[in-house]
């Protein structure tokens, strides 16, 4: 039976895969290495198919070796093909080429109709393009050691969602090993929390194997994530005294699983003094970016990647655009290259160099790359109060500080967004603040009509919305909810 994949799932569950090495990030003096490693976490149990088993664990390893070392070509099929066998290593070869097929197929033509990338390539040829690395060569021979990156892929997928920045960092004198995303026993992540702490439970398994097993030894330990592989790598950093540098790429830290985060046994914001880096998407005003907000450290950066939504951070897209003979000058495959190189510069500061806290690391600002600088840090001590005392306890603080939060309108309403889903009460709140001291704003009416519409409170609502529309009376968003309002 044939596989088939949606593409509005793929544009939600994003994450898997990418490159034929042609893009523009320079390689480094290295050539690249990879293995591949079978093995079961045999005390844990694990579901596939109703069949319960020891959790399967397939490590991905990219390192650098000697340049001109005389390897195995891989394709970019074999990294595809890699997913296909994560929870059953035997599995069939048609099944895998199936598999493998209808994956790429469906992600190709996705990257055409959302991004507008046509290679002008069949999915075969896609999947014969090569990739920079070498499958099973010797590590290169050096006086000095590696330093290592643990990379945590996002929700149930792939480490090979993103081989071209682990290629690329292997390249430039790293080692780079992964295990693909589950939850707490089968693929599926149901539980946010329980799968946190199950992707933790890998990458310290992983460590272990590459320790232990493997028998290597390393400089230094760096992380890196995409998505939901923030909050594992958020506790994993804050349990294991040894991780020297973390870099984010657009990690769910930041988002709506900072509340679930918060409240985890091992979550400690005393223990966040490492060097970390969050590269973001293009959304303004999306979010208050708790966790990096709430990071002691002094060396944190925060840069905004101006041309990438969420999916720009999954290496697909630019694999697909510079395998192809043909392939265009794109503003969102450029990015990806533009991370490549943010991240080859904060690892090389914090992991090679050794630097200090004393050093502040600078990057460059283009059109591909723009540095932020924030100060919420008030509007964290309010977030980190309601979550850690509850509403009314953060709400004396926020009177006691009233002049401060009145000038932080739209960070009220950012926050207020945390707790739509969860604390609907506590949104109102924050919302009723924004409303009292902004009598003017349209905006703040407007969240707090929506709030009001989410709790059920349809008369409420509709009054808020009403003071919005009378401030704004040509806009069409107050005016469609008001006609869902009535609809009730």
């Amino acid at each position: 039976m044939k596989i088939k994949v949606n593409y509005l799932i793929i544009y939600f569950l994003i994450a898997s895969t990418g490159l034929c090495y042609a893009h523009d990030a320079e390689k480094g003096p290295y050539d690249v290495g990879f293995n591949v490693y079978k093995t079961y976490d045999v005390s844990r149990a694990y579901i596939v198919n109703d069949d319960t088993m020891d959790r399967p664990l397939l490590i991905h390893f990219w390192y650098p070796a000697d340049e001109n070392a005389n390897g195995e070509t891989y394709y970019f099929k074999h990294y595809i093909d890699l997913i296909a066998i994560r929870e059953d290593f035997d599995k069939p070869a048609a099944e895998i080429d199936e598999h493998s097929f209808n994956f790429v197929n469906a992600y190709a033509g996705f990257a055409k109709q959302r991004f507008g990338l046509d290679t002008n390539m069949t999915t075969k040829q896609i999947l014969d393009c090569t990739v920079l690395a070498q499958l099973g060569i010797p590590m290169a021979k050096t006086e000095k050691k590696f330093p290592l990156i643990i990379y945590a892929p996002s929700n149930s997928k792939s480490s090979v969602q993103n081989h071209v920045i682990c290629e690329y960092l292997a390249s430039h004198g790293y080692l780079v090993i992964s295990v693909g995303s589950a939850g707490e026993n089968s693929l599926k992540r149901e539980n946010h929390e329980q799968s946190i702490l199950a992707q933790v439970e890998d990458m310290e398994y992983i460590l272990t194997y590459f320790e232990d097993s493997l028998k290597i030894e390393y400089a230094g330990l760096g992380l890196m994530d995409f998505s939901s592989g923030g909050p594992a790598n958020a506790i994993f950093q804050m349990k294991h005294k040894k991780v020297k540098a973390v870099f984010s790429m657009d990690g769910s830290q930041e988002y709506g699983y900072y509340s679930k985060l918060f409240k985890m046994a091992d979550f400690n914001l005393e223990k966040t003094n490492v060097p970390h880096c969050l590269v973001i998407n293009n959304f303004e005003n999306f979010s208050i970016y708790p966790y990096y907000s709430s990071i002691i450290s002094a060396d944190k950066y925060l840069i905004r990647m101006p041309y990438l939504d969420h999916n720009g951070f999954v290496s697909f897209w630019n694999f697909f655009n510079t395998c192809s003979a043909h392939h265009s000058i794109n503003h969102f495959c450029d990015s990806y290259d533009s991370i490549c190189r943010i991240a080859l510069l904060f690892f090389d500061e914090y992991l090679q160099s050794g630097a200090s806290s004393n050093t502040k690391l600078t990057f460059p600002t283009n059109e591909y790359v723009q540095p932020k600088s924030i100060d919420n840090a008030m509007v964290m001590q309010l977030c980190n109060s309601i979550l850690a005392n509850g509403i009314d306890t953060a709400m004396i603080f926020l009177n006691q500080n009233h002049d401060i939060f009145k000038s932080r309108e739209n960070e009220i309403n950012i926050l207020s967004k945390m707790f739509t889903d969860n604390d609907i009460n506590t949104s109102i709140q924050l919302l009723t603040f924004n409303t009292t001291n902004h009598p003017d704003s349209w905006r703040a009416h407007y969240e707090l009509g929506f709030a009001y519409k989410e709790k059920g409170e349809f008369v409420l609502s509709k009054q808020a919305l009403l003071n919005a529309q009378q401030l704004n009376p040509e806009n069409r968003e107050i005016t469609k909810m008001l006609d869902e309002i009535d609809a009730h």
